[in-house]
């Protein structure tokens, strides 16, 4: 009984402390950041996520329900997009639809990593669309489509991020690899190769950025901001 009771109170004042600490919880003052300017041509980011979109690079755990021409389409498509990086960027193909660009810099320090994956899940329930998932409709400012938030604009924004620095004259430091999984959403082997590649090269990253979470406010009880 009284075994039980130790337990029972170990377990109660661990509960306390968790509560007390979470309550008395303050995020760590937030530093200023500047924000610059940039000039590029936001409708010709946007035109390049639609296109991206109008692939239907859907993931399924079934292969045999996969349509391999529509990956294939989008990656077909990635020079006419993103030209610059196409001339600069060296472009590896690994298994199970891994790409691995790499953006050489002035040293060979450790480089950086930038992920995202343009696979995306099924469109099943189509009439729950206010307009078609694959077809990159623009609409009171809004861009629709399958992958236009998970990631897509993800994949977009670092390709032609770097195609605009690219033709700017702009060479990063250290080299940045630019990491895509075409099969992200069934736990497909694509980034597992691109790590296999990684250390068979002896690569060894100072960061990896992949695609977070999103930028959202009131979505969980208690966290404003």
């Amino acid at each position: 009984m009284w075994i039980l009771l130790t337990i029972l109170g170990a377990v109660l004042l661990f509960l306390a402390i968790i509560l007390l600490r979470a309550a008395a919880f303050r995020p760590l003052p937030q530093p200023k950041v500047s924000q610059e300017s940039v000039d590029f041509s936001q409708e010709r980011a946007v035109d390049c996520l639609r296109e991206l979109i109008r692939c239907k690079t859907v993931s399924h755990r079934d292969p045999a329900l996969e349509d391999d021409s529509e990956f294939e389409k989008l990656i077909q498509a990635l020079p006419t997009l993103y030209p610059n990086v196409a001339a600069a960027c060296e472009l590896t193909r690994l298994p199970d639809r891994g790409l691995l660009y790499r953006w050489r810099g002035q040293t060979d320090g450790a480089p950086a990593v930038m992920m995202a994956h343009y696979d995306v899940v099924p469109a099943t329930s189509l009439d729950a669309w206010e307009e078609p998932p694959f077809e990159g409709v623009i609409r009171d400012g809004r861009l629709w489509g399958r992958g236009a938030l998970d990631t897509k604009v993800t994949f977009n924004g670092i390709l032609f991020s770097a195609d605009h620095l690219i033709g700017e004259g702009f060479v990063p430091q250290c080299d940045v690899y630019f990491a895509f999984s075409g099969g992200e959403e069934v736990n497909g082997k694509g980034a597992s190769n691109i790590v296999d590649y990684f250390a068979e090269h002896g690569i060894e990253p100072s960061f990896v950025l992949d695609e977070g979470g999103a930028v959202v406010e009131n979505v969980f009880p208690g966290v404003k901001q």
